[in-house]
């Protein structure tokens, strides 16, 4: 590291630091340290966890969103000057709103929500792993026991949130067919409301950290929170991901969701009629595998192999054909008897239809 921008600890750091440097010395904390660089974040960015692992996500993020606002009274109550109470008030205004059904916390339950969560479970904090519990609160602890350098110092994490959201609501949307850009609204106001409370504790930090050990003390707290973070992914990952040990008492997966709507069925048993229109229902879709060479359905935590028939039967799937249509179709492309097709088709889409990967 730049001899100019010390580590917390370290000989060089008993210098008094520039307001600049300082300043330096604290990004590259977040640099090295923030939690867009862990492994669990990477997956949720590049959309390689399971809809249940996003969902012990949201659930469990909802209890860190839930208790910024308890932090910033904390540190509010503290404040001695009347117009810094007034800037640090807006924080809590803009997570506990104006009014019922506003602010950043309604707005992470309807993040929880749009994964399939009821509310009065999310609510409820029932199934939150421990370790976010402690972390959480050990954050609330920190802003509320230390001096007021060190709580706002630890809100640093603000000036590298940008870049995480930005990152996150991209990857989200291009890769989770269940995710839609309703559901990840929260993070609209943050795009602007994190860089304001950034500059002004930023310039907090700059102008009351006067001596080296105050300077230690800011980059510290900065540290201790980023620890916060990383400590929440940490337990997420290792109860959901690998090895997907999940402790008795934490959210399983099926536990405190909204009840999905049955599929459409007609005739005895849910079977398709000819005069049908299947379709493939949001969230499904066809795609070639190039590492298995072969074509597959891909459904929200599933996948279906597909054999030749299969494929040139769903690549007529389109929401308009009816299933003798399609028949009809085949038929003339195989030069084969359409009810022999038309009683074929039937079948394997009503499987489907069955196995809940088709409507009509």
């Amino acid at each position: 590291m730049n001899a100019a921008f010390p580590t917390p600890g370290t000989d060089a750091s008993q210098r008094l630091l520039s307001p600049e440097e300082l300043e330096a010395a604290l990004r590259d904390i977040g640099a090295r340290r923030y939690h867009n660089l862990h492994p669990f974040h990477r997956l949720l960015h590049d959309g390689k966890l399971s809809k249940d692992q996003v969902r012990a996500w949201a659930l469990n993020r909802y209890y860190y969103q839930a208790m910024i606002p308890v932090k910033d009274a904390a540190l509010l109550a503290r404040l001695p000057d009347a117009a810094l109470r007034r800037i640090w008030r807006q924080r809590i205004v803009d997570h506990d709103g104006d009014h019922e059904g506003d602010g950043g916390i309604e707005r992470w339950l309807k993040l929880a929500e749009g994964v399939g969560f009821a509310r009065d479970y999310v609510l409820s904090t029932k199934g939150i792993l421990s370790a976010t519990r402690f972390s959480v609160d050990a954050y609330v602890h920190f802003v509320s026991e230390r001096s007021l350098l060190e709580a706002i110092a630890s809100s640093l994490t603000e000036m590298f949130s940008p870049t995480i959201i930005s990152e996150r609501v991209a990857g989200m949307l291009k890769n989770y067919d269940f995710i839609t850009k309703e559901t990840l609204a929260y993070f609209d106001k943050r795009l602007t409301q994190a860089p304001r409370d950034a500059d002004f504790a930023l310039d907090y930090v700059k102008r009351h950290a006067t001596t080296p050990e105050l300077q230690r003390a800011a980059m510290d707290a900065l540290t201790f929170k980023c620890t916060v973070l990383w400590t929440q992914l940490d337990a997420l990952y290792f109860a959901y991901v690998a090895p997907g040990m999940i402790p008795p008492d934490a959210w399983q997966p099926g536990e405190g969701l909204v009840a999905e709507p049955a599929a459409p069925t007609t005739g005895p048993a849910g079977a398709l009629q000819a005069s049908d229109v299947p379709r493939l229902p949001r969230g499904v879709r066809m795609r070639f595998d190039q590492a298995r060479d072969k074509h597959v359905l891909l459904a929200p935590e599933r996948t279906f192999d597909l054999d030749d028939n299969a494929v040139a039967v769903l690549s007529l799937v389109d929401g308009a054909r009816s299933v003798a249509q399609i028949a009809q179709a085949l038929a003339e492309t195989y030069a084969a008897d359409a009810a022999v097709i038309e009683a074929d088709i039937l079948v394997m889409l009503t499987d489907l239809a069955q196995k809940r990967v088709l409507e009509r």
